[in-house]
């Protein structure tokens, strides 16, 4: 499961999101499959915009990359979209470890997020 953060500033005092940024371990991806799924959680951990990591291999990662039907509750990446972008930069996709998702796009995904983390379990005796 990726590490899920809000970057954000304050602008004239109301605190702005500025990136919704998915970190994964190395190999967390598996680039051969046609989409990524994961759980967002909320709350999530809210950095300043300065405190961002930029020594990760990143992508950006649009609106139209997200898949949203096939399995309630999580968030697809459809990773064909993704690697085609990649490639056009000469660059290797298994080296990507975070997806950064930029204003404007945040606040149509923060829109699709849950509003409290749901889990389910069951309890023997």
């Amino acid at each position: 499961m990726p590490q899920q953060r809000i970057y954000h500033e304050y602008v004239n005092g109301e605190l702005v999101p500025f990136w919704y940024v998915l970190t994964f371990q190395p190999g967390e991806i598996e680039w051969e499959a046609d989409a990524y799924y994961f759980t967002p959680i909320q709350p999530f951990h809210f950095e300043e915009r300065d405190q961002f990591d930029d020594s990760f291999v990143s992508a950006s990662l649009y609106l139209e990359d997200l898949l949203t039907v096939e399995r309630l509750g999580q968030i697809g990446i459809n990773l064909n979209r993704v690697k085609k972008r990649i490639d056009r930069y000469g660059a290797e996709p298994s080296l990507v470890r975070q997806f950064i998702v930029q204003m404007p796009d945040i606040e149509d995904v923060v829109q699709l997020l849950p509003a409290r983390r749901e889990q389910s379990f069951i309890m023997a005796r």
